[in-house]
């Protein structure tokens, strides 16, 4: 891409961003009267079903409007900024008063209106999830990197330890979809590599220690690159407790939204730590997502493949069960917004890295079906219509959480023009070294 290719990318981007997917969350997410965030709506955005409160889509609001805050003056006004940092205040908060169980800062996953928490199935239990904690901390280290706020960093830091130390022991659930007996699931170093991210960069920006963190980030991608990255460079996302692979249904299949994710994870950790030795086998690793994850009649990425491609398969007796095991056989075949967010960032960024044009033209091609497919064609309603069945078709399910979640196009979208606009300015400076190195020549 040339300098002139980045500005129109990043113009493009911005206005997608305040234009159609800001528009649809500002003010009518924000709960003025009990505090957080309302996102329970149907799959077309038109309805609110539900006042109910998901932990993880607060944690993410929180981490989402503390980000904007933080933007580039050319892409959000000083007046925008102070008004996304008074969002942010909101769900700080409504989280601090209300979703703690105990003095370990474990989180309920679900919460009514007011706040008050409330099982999410017959199960009775309160902290049924720990991504829920992951993502109410990183929304808290966002917000104290953000608000220059020190308190709140310390509970961060509070939540991190609890988090650590309940997987360490094993003692943590996952709901909706829980980890069998004997396997480990790529989801928990994965969002904790991003957690630890999180908190390194929060510690630097408020001028702490933060070589734990650096430490964590490091064990975290290491881990996953090799022990869930099979032979051929594709990662599974299950493995077992002794990382060996599995030969069954769920060793064999692998989701291709979560290996994009995962990838730009690595990528802006490694990239911190100054560490480029990650970047061929983490540009092989999106390369493979695609060959086995692009559908090639309809285009756009399959909710889940077999690690050969094509749909899940694998010795599966046993296992019909298990909620995982439903949620893969019933929606495989979906195509998904967010993996599609995902794709984008992914691989611009891997690209911008390596110099790589194969990743480039995946990236455009990428590009084209998702801003084709999954901008809500009512301009009147905006954002992203949520799930499309194989061939484009819009459908009516509900995948995970019964809501409508702010966090991965809005992330994608500030981190792309974050990306872009590093780029302009990288192009900017060439061309003046250029220049400079033109007349001393003359």
């Amino acid at each position: 891409m040339d300098k002139a290719d980045i500005q129109k990318a990043e113009k493009y981007y911005v206005r997608h961003l305040k234009e159609v997917i800001l528009p649809f969350w500002i003010p009518d997410c924000i709960d003025r009267k009990f505090g957080g965030y309302l996102n329970c709506y149907d799959n077309t955005g038109k309805e609110l079903l539900s006042y109910n409160k998901f932990t993880w889509s607060q944690g993410r609001f929180l981490w989402v409007f503390s980000e904007l805050s933080m933007c580039e003056d050319s892409v959000v006004t000083k007046e925008e900024k102070e008004v996304f940092l008074e969002y942010a205040k909101i769900g700080v908060d409504f989280l601090s008063e209300h979703v703690f169980l105990n003095e370990s800062k474990v989180c309920t996953y679900l919460m009514d209106r007011e706040g008050n928490p409330i099982p999410a199935d017959e199960s009775g239990i309160l902290s049924s999830s720990i991504y829920a904690d992951f993502f109410v901390a990183a929304g808290f280290a966002k917000y104290a990197d953000a608000a220059k706020d020190y308190k709140i960093f310390e509970l961060a830091e509070k939540m991190y330890q609890s988090i650590r130390k309940r997987i360490e022991q094993g003692t943590y659930l996952t709901l909706p979809y829980p980890i069998p007996e004997g396997l480990r699931m790529h989801g928990i170093p994965m969002i904790f590599l991003n957690l630890s991210t999180e908190m390194y960069v929060s510690a630097a920006g408020l001028g702490l220690k933060n070589d734990v963190y650096s430490r964590d980030m490091q064990m975290f991608y290491t881990d996953i690159l090799t022990n869930f990255v099979d032979q051929k460079h594709v990662l599974r996302e299950m493995i077992t407790t002794d990382n060996c692979q599995v030969d069954n249904y769920f060793g064999e299949y692998c989701n291709p939204g979560h290996t994009m994710e995962d990838i730009w994870f690595i990528l802006k950790a490694a990239h911190y730590l100054g560490d480029r030795s990650v970047l061929p086998l983490c540009t092989e690793i999106l390369k493979n997502v695609y060959k086995i994850g692009w559908d090639k009649d309809y285009g756009g990425f399959r909710l889940f493949v077999h690690h050969d491609g094509g749909v899940p398969h694998g010795k599966s007796a046993g296992l019909e069960k298990e909620p995982m095991f439903r949620q893969i056989e019933e929606n495989h075949n979906n195509k998904l917004w967010w993996p599609h967010s995902e794709a984008l960032y992914s691989f611009l960024l891997a690209y911008f890295q390596s110099g790589d044009e194969e990743l480039l033209a995946i990236y455009r091609e990428v590009f084209d079906y998702t801003f084709k497919l999954f901008p809500n064609p009512d301009s009147s309603v905006g954002e992203w219509i949520q799930i499309r069945q194989r061939d484009g078709r819009p459908d009516d399910k509900v995948v995970a959480l019964p809501v409508k979640d702010p966090y991965h196009i809005t992330r994608n979208l500030i981190l792309i023009i974050q990306l872009l606009n590093e780029q302009a300015h990288k192009a900017d400076f060439e061309g003046e070294e250029e220049n400079f190195a033109d007349k001393k020549i003359r």
